[in-house]
């Protein structure tokens, strides 16, 4: 059977290489375009799962926050950074297309989010920037691996019913591969009818990648840092974002899309706006919940209502978040004074 998908997969991309080679790409003419901007929170691949009332409960309070939209993110499995296999485990491979049936059923819109993890990442303290393949041998396995997966996650999608599909997260080592990934967007686009987005690491990544015009919005993680004062005021916070708010309006110059922040985020520490993409294990720092507060805050002030601006995808949910795996000083504002921040009446 694996033989099988992986023949269908070469046979129906270098269909579709051929089919675009010459051409001048265009984003799908969608049947039900993007509204934006698009509120947005993602939600753990986690336990209890996306099928579960837990989830629908984390739903409906998320709904009564301003959250339209969740990101749903199934996860392949690699062994190591330098493995050109990717594939699911028995923990990773659930009825994702029911778990989006869920969200939908609580009122959610979906972006389906595919990520890939190794243990690495843990115990090396590697993670997805670190994936590269110097021949062309090794570089096509992994994107032939990596493309039959991607459309396993897209038929989750689309039975599903998601209406916004990322074809990639952080790998800005194999983003460069231009033709690549133009194969894999025409593949997923014969299995997908909705909108696609690449989730980029920052705005480097995002400035670097030349394949825009293949999707239908431009997506950037985005953590930056805006000051280093341990009492910073609005205007510090304001000032400190003025130099990525530029970039991002130029990303919209160039590419004519709109931008999602597919993630941004801050932890409820000290600081939270200085290197808000530390995890907790790796700095540990005092609970602050009023910084993560100010940091949400100066987030929504910077960037809602400019018009690159296409939403946020706020990092990040747990469907039980009583569970251990994120203390207090974690990402998630459950339960915390930024809960009501995320989209909140910005006037006075």
């Amino acid at each position: 059977m694996m033989v099988l998908i992986t023949f269908i997969v070469i046979f129906s991309v270098g269909c579709q290489q051929n089919s675009t080679r010459g051409e001048t790409p265009k984003p799908s003419q969608l049947k039900s375009p993007l509204t934006y901007p698009l509120k947005g929170a993602t939600v753990a691949d986690d336990f209890p799962d996306y099928t579960s009332e837990d989830a629908g409960r984390l739903y409906d309070s998320l709904k009564a926050a301003g959250i339209e939209w969740v990101a749903i993110t199934p996860c392949g499995f690699i062994d190591s950074t330098f493995d050109t296999s990717i594939g699911w485990t028995a923990w990773s491979r659930r009825d994702y297309s029911a778990g989006i049936r869920n969200a939908i059923n609580h009122g959610m819109k979906v972006m389906v989010k595919p990520y890939v993890w190794s243990m690495d990442f843990w115990t090396k303290k590697r993670w997805t920037g670190d994936i590269a393949f110097a021949d062309s041998t090794s570089r096509n396995a992994w994107f032939q691996s990596y493309t039959t997966w991607i459309l396993q996650c897209a038929a989750y999608a689309r039975i599903g019913g998601a209406e916004l599909f990322c074809v990639g997260l952080e790998l800005p080592n194999l983003t460069p591969y231009t033709h690549e990934w133009t194969s894999l967007i025409d593949a997923v686009r014969a299995v997908f009818p909705g909108a696609l987005t690449y989730a980029s690491h920052g705005l480097d990544e995002a400035e670097s990648i030349t394949f825009w015009d293949y999707l239908d919005v431009v997506g950037v993680n985005i953590y930056p840092t805006l000051s280093r004062d341990d009492h910073p005021t609005e205007d510090d916070l304001q000032n400190g974002w003025i130099p990525f708010t530029k970039r991002l309006e130029g990303l919209h110059t160039k590419t004519k899309l709109k931008i999602i922040l597919t993630e941004a985020g801050f932890r409820s520490v000290e600081r939270a706006y200085e290197k808000p993409w530390e995890w907790p294990e790796h700095r540990p720092r005092p609970v602050n919940d009023e910084h993560q507060r100010q940091a949400y805050a100066s987030l929504a002030h910077a960037c809602y209502g400019k018009p690159w601006y296409g939403g946020i995808f706020w990092w990040k949910m747990f469907t039980d978040p009583r569970k251990k795996n994120e203390g207090r000083d974690g990402f998630s504002p459950q339960g915390k004074s930024a809960w009501k921040q995320m989209y909140r009446d910005l006037q006075p």
